[in-house]
């Protein structure tokens, strides 16, 4: 299935013909080069205007190029059902995430996070909110992301003057985790589980308070994101590491140990089996992290 790529940006003086009319707002037309359907989108850009006339392109604000039909169909369809300053907030805040996050996105995170704002908005205006049961883990485990969620609240709230609670900053936060693993929703949360429940593992087991502000924790929680992945999707590392394995066992006992209790855990709960080079690359995080909680504590005396 070919990707759907989404161009979104300020457009000079063109030649435009209206090939459908959404809304006032937003209409459709050929792409001259690619011949691809473009939504083109600005301020009453269609009003008192049919199919074959000609735009002013003076008016025309954003345009969406999507190469896969069933997703252009799912984008007329959100575009005309929602105000166009919906789109223009998500199109802003997917911008400003792939600036502050240094990462690209999925394109359908241009369907997915403009359709969650504006049922978000719905609810916020009917009295409605929604606990984000797993905020907790993404304020520690996505740190990133959530700031740029609630970045986001505040460009809601100057452009809309609505302001949300911070539950909304979590769920546009697994909007943009979701984009950049390329999972499915249902994934992400799972993931963001799984890291956390490691995390818990790895506590206990040492009794210790992790320092999130050091870089051997990031190193770890990067990591463990990408382990999670590879359990939700059931796919292994390639490489077995023997040799290396019972090195790690030897030279670092108690990791090692915290990693096999880690691997017991997830084999039994999510039945993925573990390999050993799994094995070495978590105890090898386990004891960077450790080291280094012991060290602040060191140095605190």
């Amino acid at each position: 299935m070919p990707r759907t790529l989404f161009i979104a940006h300020n457009i000079g003086v063109i030649t435009v013909i209206i090939k459908k009319v959404l809304n006032n707002n937003v209409v459709t037309t050929l792409d001259e080069n690619t011949k691809l359907e473009k939504v083109v989108m600005g301020r009453g850009i269609a009003f008192q205007k049919k199919i074959g006339d000609m735009l002013d392109s003076s008016k025309i604000e954003k345009v969406f190029i999507l190469e896969n039909t069933i997703e252009n169909e799912k984008f007329q369809k959100l575009v005309n059902e929602i105000p166009m300053e919906y789109v223009k907030l998500s199109e802003a805040i997917i911008s400003y995430g792939k600036e502050k996050l240094n990462t690209e996105f999925d394109d359908h995170i241009y369907i997915a996070l403009t359709d969650h704002i504006a049922f978000a908005i719905k609810r916020f205006k009917e009295g409605i909110s929604l606990k984000n049961h797993l905020l907790w883990e993404i304020q520690r485990i996505h740190k990133n992301e959530y700031e740029v969620g609630l970045w986001s609240l505040k460009l809601i709230e100057k452009e809309l003057d609505i302001k949300m609670n911070v539950d909304e900053a979590g769920y546009i936060a697994l909007h943009l985790i979701d984009a950049s693993l390329n999972e499915s929703m249902n994934n992400t949360m799972n993931i963001t589980t799984i890291v956390q429940e490691i995390l818990n593992i790895i506590k206990y087991f040492f009794t210790i308070e992790f320092n999130e502000d050091d870089i051997s924790y990031d190193r770890l929680i990067t990591h463990l994101k990408y382990f999670a992945q590879r359990v939700v999707s059931n796919k292994t590392l390639s490489q077995d590491h023997d040799e290396f394995l019972e090195m790690v066992k030897i030279n670092y006992k108690q990791p090692c140990n915290c990693a096999l209790k880690v691997k017991k855990f997830i084999e039994k709960n999510y039945h993925y089996k573990i390999n050993d080079g799994e094995i070495v690359y978590l105890t090898l995080h386990i004891q960077r992290v450790i080291s280094s909680v012991e060290n602040h504590e060191k140095n605190k005396t």
